[in-house]
């Protein structure tokens, strides 16, 4: 074990160490929730668009699909209680921090492990492929970059160790697979079935 987590740490400051200040700003913008908030809304119009008067099902399990990963995430950050590269006093000297617009250097939570970012974007991913590819190819490939420029993002702020990345990856597809799973299994004919 003590190998393994020495092994996450040289993953975590050999691409923490690749930065300049273009990828400082993008990488800081790219990690922000809010700045996605058009995709989400292009993805609601999109699911509304494919599905009709069915979307409110589709919609309720992405919705359910982020609450589970997100709760999830929160749970075992404050069992496991890892913290983050960023408040760990042995790689201050070698840990590259950015600051934000109010010029603060950005540290997030106590707790890292597993990365919600990671689990999140990964779990809205798959959802997407679940439920949109049929549709266009494209966007499973689009779907997958989107998830792990998201994931990197989180090692070159300096918040997240690539093991974190790796879990959180693992814990976003399991839901997404169980709630897919799930809504194919017992739901889709609720809302499918013609009278």
């Amino acid at each position: 074990m003590e190998q393994l987590l020495q092994l996450d740490t040289d993953i975590f400051l050999f691409f923490n160490g690749m930065h300049n200040s273009f990828a400082d700003v993008f990488f800081y913008y790219f990690s922000q929730m809010w700045v996605w908030i058009p995709l989400y809304v292009l993805l609601l119009w999109w699911i509304i668009k494919v599905y009709g008067r069915k979307s409110w099902l589709v919609i309720l399990m992405f919705v359910l699909t982020t609450v589970f990963v997100d709760q999830s995430c929160n749970f075992i950050k404050h069992s496991v209680c890892r913290p983050r590269p960023s408040h760990t006093e042995a790689l201050e000297q070698d840990i590259h921090l950015v600051a934000g617009p109010d010029g603060n250097l950005y540290y997030g939570g106590a707790y890292g492990f597993p990365s919600a970012h990671a689990a999140n974007t990964m779990a809205l991913a798959f959802s997407v492929i679940f439920f949109l590819s049929k549709r266009k190819k494209w966007i499973i490939t689009l779907a997958i970059i989107w998830s792990l420029l998201s994931a990197y993002s989180r090692i070159y702020l300096g918040v997240h160790y690539p093991i974190d990345i790796l879990c959180g990856f693992v814990l976003g597809i399991c839901w997404s697979c169980l709630l897919f799973f799930i809504y194919k299994k017992w739901l889709c004919n609720l809302s499918f079935r013609k009278k």
